[in-house]
């Protein structure tokens, strides 16, 4: 089995009431349950504002520029599936995508000896 990491980039959740934002939260936390039960979540949370964007030039770190707001990643699951088509599949079912939202998937590769 290969483990995937779904990174939650943008989405629109700026129209929604506080009331409204507590069903959307419960969509993603049901959909990840759905995978738990079924042995395919292997982890995941939400991100918290802010960070920092560290980056490289002349030799120096530097602390910015700065992602725009669509391309901020949100939050994140790890799930496991045979491959990358599956998992693509299973991807298509978070509820991110229906807030505007986009998926990046990729396939994690372990170091280990």
């Amino acid at each position: 089995m290969a483990t995937f990491i779904l990174l939650l980039r943008g989405g629109d959740f700026s129209r929604y009431s506080p009331e409204e934002m507590k069903t959307i939260v419960h969509e993603y936390y049901s959909w990840g349950e759905k995978l738990r039960s079924q042995g395919k979540n292997k982890g995941g949370d939400e991100l918290k504002p802010g960070g920092r964007l560290i980056t490289m030039k002349n030799g120096k770190p530097l602390d910015g520029p700065y992602t725009e707001t669509k391309e901020v990643v949100g939050g994140y699951f790890m799930i496991e599936e045979p491959n990358l088509e599956v998992a693509a599949e299973t991807s298509k079912g978070c509820p991110h995508l229906k807030y505007g939202g986009t998926i990046e998937l990729r396939e994690t590769d372990p170091h280990r000896d």
